[in-house]
């Protein structure tokens, strides 16, 4: 072939695969949205229903607490407002931002285990090669899709957690720095510094729910999901630990219990997606407790 016939068969080739690429990333952002809308119950928000704006009044409220604007200034027609801190209000919008990344992580993740089911049991359903061989091949990537995606979504889910950690620093210590406390540590500071003076704040349920969750090992736990955040970050890459890996997985856990131990076993793409619909869930539940322990910390005055 002549170099510039050549050249011109790379450019087309090139041009279908971008093509592709912008086809399958637009579709997916559709697809994302339909797989919702079909079934938007299994998946927690932070709040109920449509009311955005009883929602976005609460944060203000809890912003406002912590030492932000206020949503509305009283003065004179030729005074402007003071100065504002942002900071709360910033870390609060970063705490959302975080939690809808990791909801749609979950979602991502549940879809390609529907998808990847269908594709084993009803191959018929897809236009797949003839080659048996290659067919495999496709089938088995789109499996380990999904183990990429729950990956994803569990780290997102604790990374939430800190996010939350880091307005209960500013709010009960007022650290804005946020190298290594998170959640998990900033709790347990309030409740060795805090809790001990404020019986208010030791009596309260929401504290005693966040601490709970905080310190339960259950799979709808953070110290579970903590530890399965730490496997697949620095240990295991998340799959069904096969017999030939049986010793590496025991020995990275050999300090835990075998009941604990098994707890952390990954499941199959059914049970991973149940273990991660329920830390949603909870994140979603407890959140409305975040917002109520904030309130529970010294109120500050805007700047």
């Amino acid at each position: 072939m002549e170099p510039d016939r050549e050249d011109d068969s790379r450019q087309e080739r090139l041009a279908t695969v971008l093509g592709n690429a912008v086809s399958y990333v637009t579709n997916e952002a559709v697809i994302l949205v339909q797989y919702e809308f079909s079934q938007e119950d299994k998946f927690a928000k932070l709040w109920l229903g449509s009311d955005n704006a009883s929602f976005e009044k609460r944060m203000n409220k809890v912003a406002e607490h912590l030492g932000g604007p206020p949503e509305f200034y009283l003065l004179p027609n030729d005074e402007e407002p003071p100065a504002a801190d942002g900071y709360p209000e910033a870390a609060l919008h970063e705490a959302l931002d975080v939690f809808q990344r990791a909801r749609k992580s979950v979602l991502r993740a549940h879809m390609f285990m529907t998808g990847s089911a269908l594709l084993v049991d009803q191959p018929d359903i897809m236009d797949l090669p003839e080659d048996p061989e290659v067919a495999a091949i496709l089938i088995r990537q789109s499996q380990e899709a999904f183990w990429e995606h729950a990956e994803a979504a569990y780290i997102r889910l604790y990374s939430f957690w800190d996010r939350l950690g880091q307005v209960l620093d500013f709010a009960f210590f007022n650290i804005r720095k946020f190298d290594q406390n998170g959640f998990y540590a900033v709790m347990d500071r309030i409740a060795a510094n805090v809790v001990p003076m404020n019986t208010q704040l030791k009596a309260s349920d929401s504290w005693q729910r966040l601490r709970a969750f905080q310190t339960s090992e259950r799979e709808d736990g953070l110290k579970w999901l903590l530890l399965r955040r730490n496997l697949i970050v620095h240990s295991l890459h998340l799959h069904p630990v096969r017999g030939d890996e049986e010793g590496m997985f025991k020995s990275q856990f050999n300090h835990l219990d075998a009941a604990h131990r098994e707890k952390l076993r990954p499941r199959d793409p059914v049970g991973e997606v149940r273990l991660l619909l329920s830390q949603l869930e909870r994140a979603g539940a407890l959140f409305g407790d975040f917002l109520i322990l904030l309130e529970h910390s010294p109120r500050r005055k805007s700047v």
